[in-house]
């Protein structure tokens, strides 16, 4: 049975309830004012499609699942044990990209991904972009990365109607935060990073930002160019690296070398860019309301770029700045938010909660929490991986099951501590169903790097899995 909502047509309940997929072509006061029980209906049905579907087809998920004697989806909570570690899509040793083993990273990949990669030829592969060029000319896949921050760069595969998902569900976002429709309303569009890459906020930004922009002309980035899987998984392994006191490193020093050339050029040209990109901003832009987008950290890098050139209030105040992602560690002043206001000259600045791994991200309100789409199922796991109940207010480490992916299985526990607040403590912002708030903590922080997951199934059943993905000899 589907249950009535107040906001929706049966015909627009019915196809939500058969395609999950379709709840990105909805509105946003229509998936924010949906009833719990209806929402968990779309759900479930959803994530026994997704589960029936994927697990003849992702070696990966089969493996858990048959370890954990999952072979069908009754409850929300029978996702729990086969939720993936958010480890997982890093777990690849780095002697494969060290030695330029791209074979076997390709036959770790290939266990992840619902995609069939076996015929994919690598012979002539040196380099990680080399590598990711090869399986994109070759399948179907356009695979994203993450930052690398902790030192390994995590490989999401991607298709292209994923793509379009992703999409739709970043234009919902954009319009809760500021009340802009980007599908019918087009303003100039500032990104102040690399105009190109695999990085998730590149690959988003290089497809979609001259479409929300309205052309080509009005999509802005700072850098221009490729930003380089190599250059970031060398950047993370150096900024890991110094944390631990371990720069003197074989292994480091060589890698510096290999793209020492391309650090020596973006330190020398970063500031014509950036000078560049300003310049634009105040000659062309300055008073006009625009969107800023990108990550906290080149946000907040152009703003105190900026203030060395004595910039300040530089869009209109109904300007819309959209930012996501955290600090990422990086020290920055305490009084960074005003200052980014300040120099951009608005109000307040809009962010989302997401990570690489998801389809879209949760918006904040002007209440200070993030919202969950329907198409994300939240859950919250105590230190022992155990599932805590769907009511009330619990605190613990954050999972979801993305309903939207195709490539890849779109279950996770992250590294995150979160406060998620389920329906029966609505947001006084009026949007109905489950809210995080922003007192979001990175487990490995809080306990001094170590950030060891109790799996919600037995142990020895993940550690099982594990030693499967990394065993690439036998297939």
């Amino acid at each position: 049975m589907v249950l009535s909502t107040s906001k929706l047509s049966g015909e627009r309940q019915s196809e939500m309830f058969q395609n999950p997929q379709s709840l990105v072509h909805a509105t946003n006061d229509e998936l924010f004012s949906l009833e719990t029980d209806f929402v968990q209906q779309i759900q479930l049905a959803g994530a026994q499609k997704r589960f029936n579907w994927f697990y003849p087809r992702i070696k990966a998920l089969k493996k858990l699942a048959d370890e954990q004697k999952i072979t069908e989806i009754k409850t929300l909570n029978d996702l729990a044990p086969i939720l993936f570690q958010h480890t997982v899509y890093k777990s690849y040793p780095l002697a494969f990209i060290e030695k330029k083993k791209f074979d076997k990273l390709t036959a770790w990949l290939d266990k992840l991904t619902s995609h069939d990669l076996s015929a994919i030829k690598i012979n002539n592969c040196n380099s990680i972009d080399s590598w990711l060029e090869a399986i994109e000319n070759q399948s179907e896949l356009q695979i994203v990365h993450s930052t690398g921050t902790t030192g390994k760069l995590s490989f999401l595969p991607r298709s292209e109607s994923e793509m379009e998902s992703f999409k739709n569900a970043f234009y919902l976002f954009i319009e809760v935060l500021t009340g802009v429709n980007p599908h019918k309303t087009k303003m100039p569009v500032f990104f102040p990073s690399f105009a190109d890459g695999r990085q998730l906020a590149q690959r988003i930004l290089s497809r979609f930002g001259p479409m929300l922009a309205g052309s080509e002309d009005e999509y802005h980035t700072a850098i221009p160019g490729y930003l380089s899987a190599d250059f970031m998984s060398l950047a993370g392994r150096l900024q890991s690296a110094k944390a631990k006191g371990e720069l003197g490193k074989l292994q480091m020093l060589k890698a510096l070398s290999y793209n020492k050339g391309e650090l020596i050029r973006l330190k020398r040209n970063r500031p014509k860019y950036m000078a560049a990109f300003f310049d634009n901003m105040v000659k062309n832009y300055q008073g006009r309301q625009v969107f800023m987008l990108g990550t906290l950290t080149s946000m907040i890098d152009a703003a105190l770029e900026g203030e060395k050139q004595g910039l300040s209030n530089v869009f209109a105040s109904n300007s819309a700045i959209i930012t996501g992602g955290g600090l990422k560690g990086q020290e920055v002043p305490d009084d960074w938010y005003e200052r980014i206001c300040t120099f951009y000259g608005v109000k307040n600045i809009r962010d989302g909660y997401g990570m690489t791994e998801t389809t879209g991200y949760c918006p904040s309100c002007d209440q200070n929490h993030y919202h969950i789409y329907p198409h994300f199922i939240p859950f919250i796991f105590d230190t022992d991986g155990q599932v805590l109940p769907r009511t009330g207010v619990q605190r613990g480490r954050f999972g979801f099951y993305d309903l939207l992916t195709e490539s890849y299985w779109g279950g996770f526990q992250t590294g995150d501590e979160v406060t998620l607040h389920w329906d029966d403590d609505q947001c006084s912002c009026g949007r109905t169903g489950p809210w995080l708030e922003k007192k979001i903590q990175r487990i490995s922080e809080k306990n001094n790097g170590d950030d060891k997951i109790s799996c919600a199934g037995s142990q020895e059943a993940y550690d099982s899995f594990i030693d499967y993905l990394l065993d690439t000899e036998e297939e």
